[in-house]
């Protein structure tokens, strides 16, 4: 992968954010907090931990290897404010990233190596993964979540 192809990634996977976020700042706190089910049992709770996992790779990248979950906003107007901080440091960063630059960092499991690249196609399919779960749980309270999917922006 290319230095454009990986801004283009993390691109798509922000415009992905764009496009939900009106959705997720329309719920109430009632609705965001409510249980229903899932790898993370409301919406609050899958996204604090989308905003989560992004943020300590984003930390990893930037050469912090021992990074941990930061504390995580107790609701969604506060988690946008922290993603946002989280996707222009990143943008900050894309501009001098090496995609074959290798990265060592700690994880429950040990210590591993990645290149730039692989780190940055993990952390845009687990945040789609979660994404998933995100639209599952607005169904399952008879909301309807955004229609938008990583294709949709290289259509642009």
């Amino acid at each position: 992968m290319d230095k454009a192809e990986l801004k283009r990634i993390v691109d798509a996977n922000d415009w992905l954010w764009e496009k939900w976020w009106p959705a997720l700042q329309e719920l109430s706190p009632e609705q965001a907090r409510q249980e229903v089910g899932g790898s993370f049992s409301s919406v609050l709770e899958t996204t604090a931990h989308m905003v989560g996992a992004e943020t300590v790779w984003l930390e990893r990248l930037l050469g912090n290897p021992a990074a941990s979950f930061p504390v995580s906003p107790t609701d969604i107007a506060g988690l946008y404010k922290s993603w946002q901080l989280l996707a222009s440091r990143r943008q900050n960063w894309l501009t001098t990233a090496d995609p074959a630059a290798r990265i060592t960092y700690n994880f429950t499991g040990g210590t591993a190596t990645n290149t730039v690249s692989e780190i940055v196609l993990h952390f845009t399919s687990h945040t789609h993964f979660h994404r998933g779960q995100l639209a599952s749980q607005f169904r399952l309270q008879g909301l309807k979540p955004p229609s938008v999917h990583f294709i949709g922006f290289f259509r642009l």
